[in-house]
């Protein structure tokens, strides 16, 4: 594992490009949804500077829809960190109810949201963050997923955002992938279903625990 705050040596950029170029040849590519990616408006927000591969991801990708999943820019991911953090904070001891267990392996520690966590993607259901603040188990720079159900854990799913990206490619690379209204799915057997978000945290898992992914490459 890398510091999130030294170059990562391209590898983000190169994912990132590898990322868009896929999505412009399927005839999909991603639109600007949101605003800055200066990253000086991140550390403006929150108070800190943001880590170099969420700043390289930015350069590329920052504020882009990518098929119904849509990547934060510097200001959002900013003003979305500390919005959470604020509300954690509000509830005492960043732990607003006694259900949340953090992860269960100690890679996250157990709190609602941290302010040294800069997220990717948030939604009003889910974020997928980096953390650089990690549990006893975990590492610096992991890309770990929160749901914001009160009873749910927050898990370590990547080691890094070159993971994360990697995981990414393999969904909106995959032969399964259809879309409609600019939104991607990826069936599931006997479930509806998934989103690109959610297809991509089930590769991201499954490349975790050991196990196969389904998915086939489109070429």
């Amino acid at each position: 594992m890398t510091d999130p705050k030294e170059p990562s040596n391209g590898r983000v950029t190169s994912s990132a490009r590898s990322i868009w170029d896929v999505l412009k040849t399927r005839g999909f590519e991603p639109t600007l949804r949101r605003g800055s990616q200066k990253p000086d408006r991140y550390e403006e927000l929150a108070g800190v500077p943001a880590p170099t591969e969420v700043v390289e991801l930015w350069a590329v990708l920052g504020g882009r829809d990518i098929l119904g999943m849509c990547f934060e820019g510097a200001q959002s991911a900013g003003q979305l960190r500390a919005a959470r953090a604020d509300e954690a904070e509000s509830s005492g001891l960043g732990v607003p109810y006694e259900e949340l267990d953090g992860s269960s392996d100690g890679a996250v520690r157990m709190v609602w949201w941290d302010r040294r966590w800069c997220p990717l993607l948030a939604t009003a259901e889910h974020a997928i963050a980096v953390d650089c603040h990690p549990g006893a188990k975990g590492a610096i720079g992991q890309v770990i997923f929160c749901d914001f159900d009160c009873c749910s854990d927050r898990e370590a799913v990547w080691g890094s955002v070159t993971d994360f990206l990697r995981d990414v490619l393999t969904v909106i690379s995959a032969e399964e992938l259809t879309v409609e209204g600019g939104h991607g799915r990826i069936p599931r057997t006997g479930r509806s279903d998934a989103t690109v978000t959610m297809a991509v945290l089930e590769v991201g898992r499954a490349r975790r625990d050991g196990r196969p992914i389904a998915l086939q490459p489109s070429c």
